[in-house]
C-alpha cells in the first residue's frame, strides 16, 4: 500500500486487460511464466481496474502524466474507466514492427498495442534528442520470443521513451503492475526513482534474473 504522503511524478503501467490472456509464444528452452494466464486477467476485473485508477489519481501529483497500456478490443472499457479520473489526451499506438499470434486464417495479423495517455492537470511534454512533439505512433521492436520472461513484457527502450517525455531526472515513476520489472529498469537507466508492485510471487521471483540490467 502506498502511504498517503508519498506522491509520484508519473505512472507507467501495463494492467491485466481483462481477456483471460494466454500465449502460444514459447522460448527456445522452457516456457513463458504467463503462458497459462495472468493474475486478475478475467473479464470481471473492471472493479479492480477502477480501484487502481482511483488510487492512481490520489498518489499522482498535480500536472503529471499517466501511461496505461491496453488492447484494441478492451480500449472502450479502459477509456471509460480512465476518463473518470484523468483527462485522456491520446490513444498512442505502439507499432511492434512485427505481428504476434492469434487467428492465423480469419483475422489480420496484429502488430500494435494501445497506450492511453492521460493528464492530471496539465504538464508539457519534454523534448527528446531535439524533437519536442513526437507522433502518436511509437515504433519500437517487440521482444524476441526467446528472450521473453512474461507474455506482456514491454521493451525497455519504449518505456524509457515514455518516462523521458513525462519526467525529469530524480522524479518518481510508479508501476502498479510491475511484472518482470521492465519499468524499474527503464526508470533507473533514465536516472529516475521508482516504486513498483507485483502480486504474483512466481513472476517476481523470475524478475530477479534481470538484476544485472539494473544500475
Amino acid at each position: 500500500m502506498i502511504k498517503q504522503n508519498i506522491m509520484v511524478d508519473c505512472i507507467v503501467t501495463d494492467p491485466p486487460f481483462g481477456k483471460n490472456h494466454y500465449t502460444n509464444r514459447r522460448k527456445v528452452k522452457g516456457t513463458i511464466i504467463t503462458e497459462k494466464g495472468i493474475k486478475n486477467d478475467s473479464e470481471n476485473n473492471i472493479e479492480l481496474l477502477d480501484t487502481v485508477l482511483s488510487l492512481s489519481n490520489q498518489v499522482l501529483k498535480n500536472n503529471s502524466h499517466i501511461y496505461w497500456f491496453c488492447s484494441w478490443d478492451k480500449v472502450d472499457i479502459h477509456m471509460q474507466l480512465m476518463r473518470k479520473y484523468f483527462t485522456v489526451k491520446n490513444a498512442l499506438i505502439w507499432d511492434k514492427k512485427n505481428h504476434g499470434t492469434g487467428d492465423l486464417t480469419g483475422s489480420f495479423a496484429g502488430r500494435y498495442e494501445i497506450i492511453l495517455f492521460g493528464h492530471k492537470g496539465r504538464r508539457t511534454l519534454n523534448e527528446i534528442d531535439g524533437t519536442k512533439r513526437h507522433d502518436d505512433i511509437l515504433t519500437f521492436s517487440r521482444i524476441a520470443p526467446k528472450k521473453l520472461l512474461h507474455g506482456h513484457q514491454k521493451p525497455v527502450d519504449l518505456l524509457q521513451f515514455l518516462i523521458k517525455k513525462s519526467t525529469n531526472e530524480n522524479e518518481i515513476v510508479l508501476d502498479m503492475f510491475a511484472g518482470v520489472r521492465s519499468t524499474e529498469i527503464a526508470s533507473k537507466l533514465s536516472k529516475r526513482q521508482y516504486i513498483g508492485f507485483e502480486l504474483d510471487k512466481d513472476i517476481y521471483d523470475i524478475s530477479q534474473q534481470r538484476d544485472s540490467e539494473l544500475l
